[in-house]
């Protein structure tokens, strides 16, 4: 997700305006993922970025000419022309109305901010955008939480603490419940998984904590309460800290140890399989986006779909996800100390080969310019990114012997659907296996399924996949006998 728009406002005294009725209007910016939102008050304007700051900040120059509004930010090199329209309201849609009524009042323009160009349009609004979670649970909670963790020293000899929530269900009469323990995706995380003031942990914890099953969410080590280094961590390290805090759970006295798994999306959903290869008492395995292909062709598979979402051509996005392969061959393999070191001037090569005869707006579209060589290979020597790429499903899905359920949304950008759930068959076939339409890498349902409408989608986590996951457990006779069945 893009975050280069700056925090921006401005607010001036407006004579003879013929807007004078307070008013709101919100717009979103396609290239960078923010909401802003135009606010008048009689004679008073200002811009808002409320995803970012409440505060507005006064701009360098204004003018309002007949119905067109122009202003300048030199501050931050921002330029903004609007023109006010009224047109009838859409369907469905809750206009703010002119002070004669009847017809709904717009503002369209161009946004300018460095490299940043584009089209913008406000339309009406109640009140200051704020971001909407209606999953997110609300007291009173049938259920009890309590922090668990875990110390141990992983294989590089670093000494870790890992803390979570244990979440138990609350019944009338105590008995040992079933549990999963939830793992997150890459990149550090907070024990909610937290994106966008979107907290996927927290509400599939709510949802089975309400059917009877324990839930155990964790930080990340160097996130919240969890400590430990990252520097030499890899997709295998983040597998040991998952397996410290399954073995704590498996121990704690409202957990029945026999009716325990592990729940990771996306690379905690390769987790959760390494972990099951290993520790028999790994019950069962629920993989959220999980990826059945190589890191190297997810990555390349993430790149096309990416740029597809975005709607670029598929002449394009076919011919980035084939420079994509090229760069992250000469990286996927043994590690580099073992052989020639590759350098950015050999990334650049590729990427001027694979651009050759392209258009400056082309190369521009597929974001293959001069200076990714550069950042490419920052990531390239990054030890997670050279044990990803070369990290293969092939090597423990086939010996997993618990049940396994994976689950993928047919609009995923990030681990896209077919391949991925066709491999994991292929190579685990008693597993069972979901495409779920209409949703995203995040379990959303979504117009494209680029992670540019991740912070636009009020939907949380699709209630399909919540229920299916319950369905998988109950399949299994992963529960007792007279646990509850009903969906929420």
């Amino acid at each position: 997700m893009k975050k280069g728009l700056f925090v921006l406002a401005f607010q001036f005294s407006i004579l003879n305006c013929q807007f004078a009725y307070a008013q709101w209007w919100t717009a979103w910016s396609p290239k960078t993922g923010l909401a802003l939102c135009l606010h008048q008050a009689d004679t008073l304007f200002e811009l808002y970025s409320p995803l970012q700051s409440p505060t507005p900040i006064p701009v360098s120059k204004w003018s309002l000419q007949n119905d067109t509004l122009r202003f300048e930010c030199s501050s931050i090199g921002l330029k903004l022309t609007l023109i006010h329209s009224l047109s009838s309201p859409k369907l469905g849609e809750v206009a703010a109305r002119s002070a004669d009524g009847g017809v709904c009042s717009e503002w369209h323009g161009t946004w300018r901010q460095g490299l940043l160009r584009e089209a913008i349009s406000f339309l009406p609004a109640d009140t200051l955008y704020q971001l909407r979670r209606p999953q997110t649970p609300q007291p009173p909670y049938p259920y009890t939480e309590e922090t668990l963790a875990a110390d141990y020293i992983d294989s590089h000899g670093d000494t870790i603490h890992l803390e979570g929530t244990l979440t138990v269900p609350r019944d009338s009469v105590a008995r040992r419940h079933p549990a999963l323990l939830l793992v997150s995706g890459s990149g550090q995380q907070n024990r909610d998984e937290e994106l966008f003031q979107h907290r996927p942990f927290l509400v599939l914890a709510d949802f089975l904590a309400r059917h009877g099953i324990a839930t155990l969410r964790y930080d990340d080590r160097g996130v919240g309460a969890s400590r430990g280094p990252l520097d030499s961590a890899t997709t295998l390290t983040f597998a040991e800290d998952a397996e410290a805090l399954f073995n704590v759970l498996k121990r704690h006295p409202a957990v029945n140890p026999a009716r325990i798994g592990i729940g990771g999306h996306s690379e905690g959903a390769a987790i959760a399989p390494i972990i099951a290869t290993r520790n028999k008492e790994v019950k069962y395995v629920v993989m959220l986006a999980g990826q059945g292909c190589t890191g190297l062709d997810i990555m390349v598979q993430q790149n096309e779909a990416l740029f597809r979402s975005r709607g670029v051509s598929p002449r394009l996005c076919a011919l980035r996800a084939a420079c994509m392969r090229d760069l992250l061959s000469r990286r996927d393999g043994p590690p580099a100390s073992s052989r020639q070191e590759t350098t950015v001037g050999d990334l650049q090569t590729v990427i001027l080969r694979h651009t050759d005869g392209l258009t400056k707006e082309e190369i521009d579209s597929i974001d293959l310019r001069k200076g990714m060589a550069y950042s490419l290979k920052q990531q390239l020597d990054l030890p997670w990114m050279q044990a990803f790429l070369a990290l293969d499903p092939a090597s423990y899905l086939p010996n997993v012997q618990c049940p396994v359920l994976a689950l993928c949304g047919d609009r995923d950008c990030q681990v896209p659907a077919q391949p991925n759930l066709q491999r994991i068959k292929q190579l685990c076939p008693k597993a069972e296996t979901h495409e779920l339409p209409g949703l995203n890498h995040l379990f959303q349902h979504c117009s494209t399924g680029s992670p540019d409408e991740y912070i636009q989608i009020e939907e949380t986590f699709a209630p399909e996949a919540m229920r299916l996951i319950l369905g998988f457990l109950l399949a299994h006779e992963l529960l007792p006998a007279g646990a509850p069945t009903a969906t929420r």
